[in-house]
């Protein structure tokens, strides 16, 4: 009897020790639950503060462009084509060329020809990648990876020149569905910039390179909201008497300003990103970068965001009231913050991108 009473003793603390286990178990994985569905929201407020940050930026150019239809960038006559009239020529990581697209060609890509040109430069970048960063020292291993970054790079500065609908779109664009109704989708620009790996001042330029972008951008916009009022004021041609010529002379030299300022708004901002590409980042962080946003397009106004939040930098639109006469700034406000080093972005109007930014060798290797 003893014996079975033992028995059923044991087997009584046995079920009980189970029950406490098991019920510390659902306790941790309760937690777990709570834990992730907070991370998801937080990354959820972070994604909608980076989106509202970037709609604002876009909010702004666009105001400064939407009633000039008439008005696009002109930005192809800078001599970026090579001499035999080839806009880009792309390899693929091949040892010859695969694809060279002419100024026409740039102009007639279709986003399905787009998403298809991305993913085959892509594609063979991340296993690129993968093998660099598993034999850094293999110097074999980096020209191959080093031609990829270069190629995409010179594709979006073809964008740039000839089809800036296109450069626009590749931002947003779902490389796997590229004509999707709504392709974009939200990227964990932390955990991209961690993949990256900056250094410390690496990050400064990146932050200064969007202090100078946005305080540049915001200059751009308010001598449109002057040049637009100048031409409002110059509606009522209709209602003048006849052969007032000075009048439509005012009103020619106003839309090739506001032509002049349209195109700046465009090249400022391209101007300051290659420079991120070509003169911050090293070939092999570029990759990771790309490789990362995958199979999204790059959106590294949205990445200098997400930085600049890390960092507790100004917003956009605080910046780009810096740069505008709508409110004065506070004092020091303009003056207290380091601005990028890129030089004059009026360069890109003489020269294109690719011989400005030129890539420079990876200071890694």
């Amino acid at each position: 009897m003893r014996s079975g009473s033992r028995k059923r003793a044991s087997e009584m603390a046995d079920a009980r020790e189970r029950g406490l286990r098991q019920r510390a178990f659902r306790q941790r994985q309760k937690e777990k639950q709570q834990a992730t569905e907070r991370l998801l929201q937080e990354l959820s407020e972070k994604v909608t503060a980076l989106q509202l940050e970037r709609d604002q930026l876009q909010r702004a150019v666009e105001s400064a462009t939407s009633h000039c239809q008439a008005i696009k960038p002109c930005t192809a006559n800078r001599g970026s084509l090579d001499a035999n009239g080839v806009a880009v020529t792309l390899c693929f990581g091949e040892a010859t060329p695969q694809l060279q697209l002419t100024d026409r060609g740039m102009r007639a890509l279709t986003i399905e020809f787009m998403a298809d040109i991305w993913k085959r430069l892509l594609q063979p970048m991340a296993l690129s990648l993968n093998k660099v960063e598993a034999s850094p020292s293999d110097s074999r291993l980096w020209p191959r990876l080093e031609g990829l970054v270069r190629e995409a790079i010179s594709f979006m500065w073809a964008l740039v020149d000839y089809n800036a609908r296109m450069l626009s779109a590749i931002i947003t664009m779902n490389v796997e569905d590229p004509t999707a109704a709504h392709p974009s989708k939200p990227r964990n620009w932390s955990a991209i910039l961690a993949r990256i790996e900056l250094t410390a001042g690496q990050a400064e330029e990146m932050l200064a390179g969007r202090r100078t972008l946005l305080r540049e951008v915001g200059s751009l916009i308010a001598e449109w909201d002057r040049l637009w009022a100048d031409l409002q004021a110059l509606r009522d041609l209709e209602e003048r008497p006849e052969g007032e010529v000075n009048d439509y002379n005012q009103l020619a030299a106003v839309t090739e300003k506001l032509r002049a300022n349209v195109n700046a708004l465009f090249m400022s901002r391209a101007y300051y990103l290659s420079h991120v590409y070509n003169r911050v980042l090293s070939p092999v962080q570029t990759a990771r970068y790309l490789v990362a946003s995958y199979p999204m397009g790059p959106d590294t106004l949205s990445l200098m965001t997400s930085l600049a939040q890390q960092y507790g930098e100004p917003s956009t639109g605080e910046l780009l009231q810096i740069a505008r006469p709508r409110r004065p700034a506070a004092a020091g406000e303009a003056l207290s913050a380091h601005f990028c080093a890129a030089g004059d972005w009026r360069e890109a109007l003489v020269q294109p991108l690719r011989v400005l930014h030129a890539p420079l060798e990876d200071p890694a290797r």
